[in-house]
Protein backbone atom coordinates (compact mmCIF):
# COMPACT_ATOMS: atom_id res chain seq x y z
CA UNK A 1 0.00 0.00 0.00
CA UNK A 2 1.29 3.08 -1.20
CA UNK A 3 2.02 6.06 1.49
CA UNK A 4 0.82 8.37 2.20
CA UNK A 5 -2.41 7.14 0.72
CA UNK A 6 -2.91 4.88 3.98
CA UNK A 7 -2.07 7.66 6.30
CA UNK A 8 -5.48 8.12 8.41
CA UNK A 9 -4.39 10.46 11.09
CA UNK A 10 -1.05 12.58 12.08
CA UNK A 11 1.32 10.93 13.87
CA UNK A 12 5.34 11.07 14.07
CA UNK A 13 7.76 7.64 13.69
CA UNK A 14 11.78 8.10 13.78
CA UNK A 15 13.61 5.04 12.57
CA UNK A 16 17.01 3.99 12.51
CA UNK A 17 18.48 2.00 10.16
CA UNK A 18 21.88 -0.15 9.40
CA UNK A 19 20.92 -1.02 6.19
CA UNK A 20 20.98 1.28 3.34
CA UNK A 21 18.52 0.05 1.19
CA UNK A 22 15.64 0.01 4.43
CA UNK A 23 16.36 3.26 4.61
CA UNK A 24 15.94 4.43 0.61
CA UNK A 25 12.70 1.79 0.79
CA UNK A 26 10.93 4.71 3.94
CA UNK A 27 10.09 7.41 1.30
CA UNK A 28 7.31 5.29 -0.34
CA UNK A 29 6.12 5.88 -3.53
CA UNK A 30 9.40 7.36 -4.62
CA UNK A 31 11.40 4.34 -6.41
CA UNK A 32 13.85 5.68 -4.81
CA UNK A 33 17.52 3.80 -4.72
CA UNK A 34 20.91 4.64 -2.84
CA UNK A 35 24.35 3.71 -3.39
CA UNK A 36 26.70 4.13 -0.71
CA UNK A 37 30.07 5.49 -1.92
CA UNK A 38 32.21 6.77 0.98
CA UNK A 39 33.91 4.09 3.41
CA UNK A 40 31.98 2.31 6.79
CA UNK A 41 29.25 0.82 8.09
CA UNK A 42 26.06 2.64 6.99
CA UNK A 43 23.69 4.52 9.71
CA UNK A 44 20.64 6.25 8.94
CA UNK A 45 17.25 8.14 10.68
CA UNK A 46 13.95 8.46 9.30
CA UNK A 47 11.65 10.69 10.78
CA UNK A 48 8.14 10.23 9.15
CA UNK A 49 5.18 12.75 10.00
CA UNK A 50 1.91 12.05 8.60
CA UNK A 51 -0.41 15.21 8.26
CA UNK A 52 -3.52 13.83 6.25
CA UNK A 53 -3.48 11.83 2.83
CA UNK A 54 -2.10 15.16 1.11
CA UNK A 55 0.86 16.49 3.21
CA UNK A 56 3.50 14.65 4.83
CA UNK A 57 6.69 15.53 6.06
CA UNK A 58 10.13 13.31 5.58
CA UNK A 59 13.03 14.16 7.82
CA UNK A 60 16.30 11.97 6.84
CA UNK A 61 20.14 11.67 7.66
CA UNK A 62 22.54 8.91 6.45
CA UNK A 63 26.37 9.41 8.10
CA UNK A 64 28.01 8.07 4.75
CA UNK A 65 28.56 9.94 0.91
CA UNK A 66 25.30 8.87 -0.35
CA UNK A 67 24.32 8.24 -3.83
CA UNK A 68 20.86 8.71 -4.61
CA UNK A 69 18.05 8.49 -6.80
CA UNK A 70 14.32 8.91 -7.03
CA UNK A 71 11.20 10.23 -8.90
CA UNK A 72 8.81 12.33 -7.57
CA UNK A 73 5.27 10.60 -7.75
CA UNK A 74 2.48 11.69 -10.16
CA UNK A 75 0.04 13.75 -8.16
CA UNK A 76 2.02 15.43 -5.70
CA UNK A 77 5.05 18.03 -5.61
CA UNK A 78 8.16 17.50 -3.39
CA UNK A 79 9.89 20.40 -1.77
CA UNK A 80 13.30 20.37 -0.04
CA UNK A 81 15.13 21.82 1.99
CA UNK A 82 18.96 21.26 3.46
CA UNK A 83 18.71 21.38 7.77
CA UNK A 84 22.30 21.38 8.64
CA UNK A 85 23.32 24.31 6.40
CA UNK A 86 27.54 23.15 7.17
CA UNK A 87 26.95 19.98 4.54
CA UNK A 88 26.16 19.84 1.23
CA UNK A 89 23.99 18.59 -1.24
CA UNK A 90 24.98 18.43 -5.02
CA UNK A 91 21.11 18.01 -6.80
CA UNK A 92 20.49 17.35 -10.52
CA UNK A 93 24.16 17.89 -11.16
CA UNK A 94 24.24 21.51 -9.34
CA UNK A 95 25.21 22.47 -5.94
CA UNK A 96 22.50 23.02 -3.77
CA UNK A 97 23.13 26.66 -2.10
CA UNK A 98 22.42 26.32 1.62
CA UNK A 99 19.44 28.57 2.44
CA UNK A 100 17.67 27.73 -0.52
CA UNK A 101 14.72 25.18 -1.18
CA UNK A 102 13.91 23.23 -4.11
CA UNK A 103 10.58 21.98 -5.66
CA UNK A 104 9.82 19.38 -8.24
CA UNK A 105 7.05 18.45 -9.92
CA UNK A 106 4.58 14.93 -10.55
CA UNK A 107 6.77 12.63 -12.49
CA UNK A 108 10.44 14.82 -11.50
CA UNK A 109 13.65 12.84 -11.72
CA UNK A 110 15.93 13.92 -8.53
CA UNK A 111 19.52 12.81 -8.45
CA UNK A 112 21.69 13.64 -5.52
CA UNK A 113 24.90 12.69 -3.44
CA UNK A 114 24.67 13.82 0.04
CA UNK A 115 27.74 14.62 2.37
CA UNK A 116 28.08 12.91 5.27
CA UNK A 117 25.52 13.43 8.38
CA UNK A 118 23.50 15.85 6.19
CA UNK A 119 19.98 16.34 7.33
CA UNK A 120 17.48 16.90 4.94
CA UNK A 121 13.31 17.75 4.93
CA UNK A 122 11.65 16.91 1.59
CA UNK A 123 7.43 17.96 2.23
CA UNK A 124 5.48 15.75 0.17
CA UNK A 125 2.45 17.50 -1.01
CA UNK A 126 -0.83 16.71 -3.66
CA UNK A 127 -1.32 18.90 -6.25
CA UNK A 128 -4.99 18.97 -5.41
CA UNK A 129 -4.07 20.81 -1.94
CA UNK A 130 -1.59 23.23 -3.70
CA UNK A 131 -4.82 24.26 -6.51
CA UNK A 132 -7.27 24.80 -3.95
CA UNK A 133 -5.03 26.56 -1.12
CA UNK A 134 -3.44 28.53 -4.45
CA UNK A 135 -7.03 29.86 -5.86
CA UNK A 136 -8.26 29.94 -2.15
CA UNK A 137 -5.62 32.67 -1.37
CA UNK A 138 -5.02 34.84 -4.67
CA UNK A 139 -8.32 34.41 -6.36
CA UNK A 140 -6.66 35.86 -10.39
CA UNK A 141 -5.14 32.38 -10.53
CA UNK A 142 -8.53 30.33 -11.72
CA UNK A 143 -6.86 28.68 -14.06
CA UNK A 144 -3.79 27.98 -12.45
CA UNK A 145 -2.28 24.38 -13.03
CA UNK A 146 0.38 22.99 -10.40
CA UNK A 147 0.78 20.13 -12.72
CA UNK A 148 2.79 22.54 -15.44
CA UNK A 149 5.02 23.88 -13.38
CA UNK A 150 8.62 22.58 -13.58
CA UNK A 151 11.67 22.24 -11.71
CA UNK A 152 12.50 25.59 -9.11
CA UNK A 153 15.07 26.40 -6.92
CA UNK A 154 14.43 29.26 -4.38
CA UNK A 155 17.45 30.57 -3.58
CA UNK A 156 16.15 33.37 -1.75
CA UNK A 157 16.79 33.46 2.60
CA UNK A 158 13.87 35.34 2.69
CA UNK A 159 11.51 33.41 0.78
CA UNK A 160 12.89 30.27 2.84
CA UNK A 161 13.27 30.95 6.20
CA UNK A 162 9.98 30.82 7.76
CA UNK A 163 9.90 27.71 6.22
CA UNK A 164 13.07 26.15 7.30
CA UNK A 165 12.66 27.94 11.04
CA UNK A 166 9.14 25.97 11.01
CA UNK A 167 10.85 22.73 10.15
CA UNK A 168 13.82 23.36 12.73
CA UNK A 169 11.66 23.98 15.02
CA UNK A 170 9.27 20.75 14.54
CA UNK A 171 12.21 18.47 14.07
CA UNK A 172 13.61 19.58 17.58
CA UNK A 173 10.22 18.23 19.28
CA UNK A 174 9.91 15.51 16.97
CA UNK A 175 13.47 14.62 17.89
CA UNK A 176 12.72 14.69 21.93
CA UNK A 177 9.73 12.32 21.86
CA UNK A 178 7.55 10.02 19.69
CA UNK A 179 4.27 12.37 19.77
CA UNK A 180 0.92 11.98 18.21
CA UNK A 181 0.01 15.38 16.38
CA UNK A 182 -3.65 14.58 16.63
CA UNK A 183 -5.47 17.05 18.14
CA UNK A 184 -2.17 19.20 18.93
CA UNK A 185 -2.15 22.88 18.46
CA UNK A 186 0.83 22.90 16.60
CA UNK A 187 -1.00 20.59 13.62
CA UNK A 188 -3.22 23.89 12.74
CA UNK A 189 -0.32 26.18 12.17
CA UNK A 190 2.54 23.81 10.97
CA UNK A 191 -0.34 22.94 8.11
CA UNK A 192 -0.97 26.63 7.20
CA UNK A 193 2.68 27.97 7.61
CA UNK A 194 3.94 25.35 5.10
CA UNK A 195 0.89 26.01 2.63
CA UNK A 196 1.48 29.68 3.33
CA UNK A 197 5.30 29.64 2.77
CA UNK A 198 4.96 27.00 -0.09
CA UNK A 199 2.53 29.45 -1.95
CA UNK A 200 4.45 32.70 -1.37
CA UNK A 201 7.15 30.75 -3.31
CA UNK A 202 5.18 29.56 -6.52
CA UNK A 203 3.22 33.08 -6.76
CA UNK A 204 6.78 35.26 -7.27
CA UNK A 205 8.34 32.93 -9.22
CA UNK A 206 8.81 34.46 -12.53
CA UNK A 207 8.26 32.14 -15.84
CA UNK A 208 11.51 33.52 -17.01
CA UNK A 209 13.34 32.35 -14.02
CA UNK A 210 11.94 29.11 -15.11
CA UNK A 211 11.94 28.29 -18.71
CA UNK A 212 15.50 28.92 -19.35
CA UNK A 213 16.78 27.45 -22.61
CA UNK A 214 20.28 26.90 -24.77
CA UNK A 215 22.76 23.73 -24.06
CA UNK A 216 24.97 24.81 -21.76
CA UNK A 217 28.08 23.11 -20.62
CA UNK A 218 26.66 21.96 -18.13
CA UNK A 219 23.44 20.70 -19.82
CA UNK A 220 25.75 18.76 -21.81
CA UNK A 221 28.03 17.44 -18.93
CA UNK A 222 24.61 16.41 -17.21
CA UNK A 223 23.33 14.38 -20.46
CA UNK A 224 27.30 12.67 -21.18
CA UNK A 225 26.93 11.63 -17.04
CA UNK A 226 23.53 9.60 -17.64
CA UNK A 227 24.41 8.16 -20.63
CA UNK A 228 27.58 6.57 -18.60
CA UNK A 229 25.55 5.72 -15.72
CA UNK A 230 23.19 3.96 -18.52
CA UNK A 231 26.02 2.19 -19.94
CA UNK A 232 27.54 1.12 -17.08
CA UNK A 233 24.08 -0.12 -15.05
CA UNK A 234 23.40 -2.25 -18.39
CA UNK A 235 27.19 -3.75 -18.76
CA UNK A 236 27.59 -3.79 -14.92
CA UNK A 237 28.19 -7.61 -14.97
CA UNK A 238 30.78 -7.58 -17.32
CA UNK A 239 34.09 -6.57 -18.13
CA UNK A 240 33.37 -3.19 -18.50
CA UNK A 241 36.46 -1.07 -18.22
CA UNK A 242 36.94 3.51 -18.82
CA UNK A 243 38.13 2.47 -22.09
CA UNK A 244 34.52 0.85 -23.40
CA UNK A 245 33.12 3.02 -21.56
CA UNK A 246 35.05 5.81 -23.30
CA UNK A 247 34.88 3.99 -26.66
CA UNK A 248 30.91 4.19 -26.58
CA UNK A 249 30.63 7.32 -25.48
CA UNK A 250 33.09 8.87 -28.06
CA UNK A 251 34.48 10.86 -24.92
CA UNK A 252 38.06 11.00 -23.78
CA UNK A 253 38.87 9.91 -20.74
CA UNK A 254 39.86 13.11 -19.25
CA UNK A 255 36.18 14.37 -19.94
CA UNK A 256 34.84 11.08 -18.62
CA UNK A 257 36.77 11.85 -15.61
CA UNK A 258 35.99 15.40 -14.85
CA UNK A 259 31.77 14.86 -15.75
CA UNK A 260 31.75 12.09 -12.89
CA UNK A 261 34.17 14.06 -10.33
CA UNK A 262 31.88 17.19 -11.37
CA UNK A 263 28.57 15.22 -10.39
CA UNK A 264 29.33 12.47 -8.09
CA UNK A 265 33.02 13.60 -6.64
CA UNK A 266 34.57 10.33 -7.97
CA UNK A 267 36.17 8.54 -10.84
CA UNK A 268 34.30 6.50 -13.06
CA UNK A 269 36.82 3.65 -11.90
CA UNK A 270 35.52 3.83 -8.66
CA UNK A 271 31.80 4.31 -8.95
CA UNK A 272 31.87 0.96 -11.12
CA UNK A 273 33.40 -0.83 -8.20
CA UNK A 274 31.27 0.68 -5.58
CA UNK A 275 28.29 0.25 -7.51
CA UNK A 276 29.56 -3.60 -8.08
CA UNK A 277 30.00 -3.70 -4.61
CA UNK A 278 26.82 -2.45 -3.55
CA UNK A 279 24.55 -4.53 -5.90
CA UNK A 280 26.74 -7.58 -4.43
CA UNK A 281 26.27 -7.16 -0.97
CA UNK A 282 22.46 -6.98 -1.85
CA UNK A 283 22.84 -10.69 -3.36
CA UNK A 284 24.49 -11.42 -0.44
CA UNK A 285 21.88 -10.51 2.14
CA UNK A 286 18.96 -11.79 -0.20
CA UNK A 287 20.53 -15.22 -1.45
CA UNK A 288 21.37 -18.02 0.89
CA UNK A 289 22.84 -20.68 -1.09
CA UNK A 290 25.27 -19.54 -3.26
CA UNK A 291 29.20 -19.11 -2.51
CA UNK A 292 30.83 -15.78 -2.10
CA UNK A 293 33.05 -16.20 -5.36
CA UNK A 294 30.02 -17.01 -7.35
CA UNK A 295 28.42 -14.12 -6.17
CA UNK A 296 31.59 -12.01 -7.11
CA UNK A 297 32.17 -13.66 -10.14
CA UNK A 298 28.57 -12.72 -11.50
CA UNK A 299 29.36 -9.00 -10.28
CA UNK A 300 32.90 -9.21 -12.48
CA UNK A 301 35.18 -9.27 -10.05
CA UNK A 302 37.52 -12.62 -9.99
CA UNK A 303 40.03 -11.19 -7.59
CA UNK A 304 38.47 -12.39 -4.05
CA UNK A 305 41.50 -11.24 -1.93
CA UNK A 306 41.05 -7.59 -3.58
CA UNK A 307 37.52 -7.67 -3.21
CA UNK A 308 37.26 -8.80 0.50
CA UNK A 309 39.74 -5.86 0.91
CA UNK A 310 37.33 -3.29 -0.99
CA UNK A 311 34.27 -4.44 0.37
CA UNK A 312 35.61 -3.80 3.75
CA UNK A 313 37.15 -0.22 3.02
CA UNK A 314 33.40 0.22 1.45
CA UNK A 315 30.91 -1.50 4.40
CA UNK A 316 33.35 -1.72 6.77
CA UNK A 317 32.79 -5.33 7.32
CA UNK A 318 34.06 -8.15 5.18
CA UNK A 319 32.17 -10.15 2.77
CA UNK A 320 31.64 -13.34 5.24
CA UNK A 321 30.74 -11.06 8.03
CA UNK A 322 27.62 -9.49 5.70
CA UNK A 323 26.76 -13.66 5.06
CA UNK A 324 26.73 -14.66 8.68
CA UNK A 325 23.94 -11.66 9.16
CA UNK A 326 22.19 -12.57 6.51
CA UNK A 327 22.38 -16.42 7.97
CA UNK A 328 20.90 -14.97 11.36
CA UNK A 329 18.18 -13.11 10.02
Amino acid sequence: MDYPICAKKPSIRKLHHRDIDEQAARLTGYDQSYQQISRGSFSGTFTTCDINRELSLFFEKTNQVVYQNATVPRGYYAIGLLMNTDRTLTLNCEPFPKGAAFILPPGAEMEGISSPDMKICIIHVSCDLLKRELQHQYRELNLFNPDRIPYMLVNNVTETWPLYSLLEDFLTGADKVHLSLEGANQLAALKNTLLETICSVFITRNESDRNKTGMTTRTRHHRLFHDALDIIKDNICEELTVGKLCEELTASRRTLEYVFNENIKMSPAKYIRALRLNNIRREILSVEHSTLGDIAAKWGIWHLGRFARDYYQLFGELPSATKGNAVRR
